[in-house]
């Protein structure tokens, strides 16, 4: 019986110690890399530190695309516009000054790592103040519909969210397939003329418009309206002469956040004060969308770049409403507000109610 016990503990003490060898041969879990390289909305190399865990967002839409990817906690600081959006919840994170002119002495005083900014502003004194202080910037354009995906992979990367990232646009790229699946065969002839303009400028009674390349009529195209100032260029000034002989069928009214519309909107009367003014202006009351009271009011936060085509949506069910029957646009928003920022839906986004 001894020996039999000897032998036992000889097998059991081998077993032991190939088990601790086995351990020991395998092999680290790999690090993560110093530094990660993007290509940025300019079209430049760009090599950024990571982990970034200290990081100044000049901009709203960069901000937002951070709470999509559920990387905002390491934001220490903002840009002035930031704030506008309480649903970002940075409400109490320093301000740095204007989105397109910061403080870079409140920059560096947040000691970041990085700061995220579009790719056009502020210039390029930013890179030569903050770049020999050790902190990066980063231009990452969230604005523009056709270079949204791209920028948001970039920012993904940085962070090691891809698999976030593909997510979101593959849920994206669904809302994307419906505006197309629903619109269908329709040629020019059958799309109705569109004409936007914003609640300021309407009440300035200065026209300005949404030409090509701009987020708006790209927001009003993939709705399947026909824009009136599609041969224009970026933010032309028209007359109201030209906007008679255009005699569009619809307007579209983008209604800035503090006109009352957006997410800290209350109730309808602010909208419903506009759409009455629109129908009464000498202008726009001689058109043919007027006539037939075709005067839809969306917020511009639905008409910007990142959200142009949840805007489209909206657009699309008052052009089409027999094409889009059982489609809610508020409740897709819902769906964005809560599965992808991760806060409540609230506020007034359109009116009237498509």
């Amino acid at each position: 019986m001894r020996k039999h016990g000897v032998i036992i503990g000889a097998i059991l003490l081998l077993l032991v110690t190939v088990a601790f060898l086995g351990g020991c041969g395998q092999k680290p879990a790999p690090s993560q890399p110093a530094a990660v390289t993007i290509t940025d909305s300019t079209g430049k190399t760009v090599e950024v530190p990571t982990p970034l865990n200290r990081v100044v967002v000049l901009d709203g839409d960069a901000a937002e695309a951070m709470r999509i990817l559920k990387v905002q906690d390491v934001i220490v600081g903002v840009g002035d516009t930031v704030q506008q959006n309480p649903y970002l919840g940075l409400q109490d994170k320093p301000v740095v000054g204007k989105w397109n002119n910061p403080s870079m002495e409140k920059i560096v005083e947040l000691k970041p790592q990085a700061v995220i900014t579009y790719g056009k502003w502020p210039g390029p004194e930013l890179e030569q103040k903050l770049e020999p202080t050790g902190i990066k910037v980063v231009r990452l354009d969230f604005y523009k519909p056709e270079t949204y995906d791209s920028d948001l992979r970039a920012l993904a990367k940085i962070f090691g969210k891809e698999k976030e990232a593909e997510e979101f646009i593959k849920w994206k790229q669904e809302k994307l397939a419906l505006l197309n699946d629903r619109l269908k065969g329709l040629t020019d002839k059958d799309k109705p003329k569109v004409f936007a303009v914003w609640d300021n400028a309407l009440r300035k009674g200065v026209w300005k418009t949404y030409g090509q390349g701009t987020a708006t009529a790209q927001a009003i195209e993939l709705g399947g309206g026909l824009n009136v100032a599609r041969e224009l260029k970026e933010y032309p000034q028209v007359s109201s002469e030209w906007i008679l002989q255009q005699n569009p069928q619809v307007i579209l009214i983008g209604v800035l956040q503090e006109s009352g519309m957006g997410y800290k909107a209350e109730n309808t009367a602010q909208a419903a004060a506009i759409q009455k003014e629109a129908l009464g202006d000498p202008v726009l009351s001689k058109t043919e969308a007027a006539k037939q009271k075709r005067v839809y009011l969306l917020s511009t936060k639905l008409l910007g770049g990142d959200k142009s085509y949840l805007g489209a949506i909206f657009i699309a069910k008052w052009l089409y409403p027999e094409r889009f029957q059982n489609v809610k646009p508020e409740q897709i928003l819902k769906e964005y507000f809560g599965k992808w920022l991760g806060v409540p839906f609230k506020g007034i986004w359109a009116y009237p109610e498509s």
